[in-house]
């Protein structure tokens, strides 16, 4: 009767100074929608050996370009293996197009803050800022595993998607959008004179308050709107006295 053949399990060499996961608790939406992505593509064991390698460090490079990310893993061989994850560019056209009737989303775009809105407005183009299904992304790895993707392009997206947390414009150069560089803010305000003329302080007081109604565990029978009010006034008063004293320092342009 012949034996059962066994092979002893393949450990990856120990790598110093390898790429490792922050950790980040920042529960970001757009960080879920790639890792929903992954959990999604029932991959069983290789998604959690992916997730060690990266809490490990065995990616030793991972670098983001406009529909292409690049990484090299270290595993059992001796060579680290080299990796490529592509997926198509957003249309130009149209994200310009959307970034131009909402200015709001590129505001928002260079403050490292990606606004649902601005990808609901992708979808109503048939678009998306992350992929949908596994044909969505192309992958290839110099690895012998046949399974696509293997544990270590698992590793490389599992950084890509942890490095989302600081700088989602990562996620925007994978998706082939390149903002420009903001004008350098000009020392002096430029407003038009009625624009200067016509700031006044509101007639009102505590608009927000009001439209919030009334607040649990406030002090005792005390009126929270009214306890505002005065500190409504004080500020209007301030906001008037400030606009005055800057108006000398505003650039007025030619008529």
């Amino acid at each position: 009767m012949s034996k059962r053949r066994t092979y002893a399990p393949r450990v990856a060499r120990p790598v110093h100074g390898g790429l490792r996961l922050q950790q980040s608790r920042r529960t970001l939406w757009w960080r879920r929608r790639w890792i929903e992505f992954l959990e999604g593509l029932h991959m069983g064991a290789r998604l959690g050996r992916g997730r060690n390698y990266a809490q490990c460090g065995q990616v030793t490079s991972l670098t983001v370009a406009p529909g292409r990310l690049e990484a090299t893993v270290q595993g059992a061989e001796e060579e680290p293996y080299v990796l490529s994850v592509s997926m198509d560019e957003l249309p130009a056209a149209a994200v310009r197009r959307i970034l131009e009737a909402e200015p709001t989303y590129a505001a928002q775009l260079y403050a490292r803050v990606v606004p649902m809105a601005f990808e609901a407005a992708l979808q109503r183009e048939g678009l998306s800022l992350f992929p949908k299904t596994r044909d969505d992304l192309r992958v290839d790895c110099s690895c012998r595993d046949w399974s696509k993707p293997c544990k270590h392009v698992v590793a490389a997206l599992y950084l890509f998607i942890d490095a989302l947390a600081a700088t989602p414009q990562y996620l925007l150069r994978f998706r082939g959008i390149a903002l420009e560089e903001p004008d350098t803010v000009p020392s002096r305000l430029v407003l038009p004179r009625a624009a200067v003329a016509a700031l006044r302080p509101a007639v009102g007081t505590a608009f927000v308050p009001r439209r919030l109604g009334s607040f649990p565990y406030w002090r005792g029978s005390d009126d929270l709107t009214k306890t505002l009010e005065t500190v409504y006034r004080r500020a209007a008063a301030s906001a008037s006295v400030a606009a005055a004293s800057f108006t000398a320092d505003f650039a007025f342009p030619e008529d």
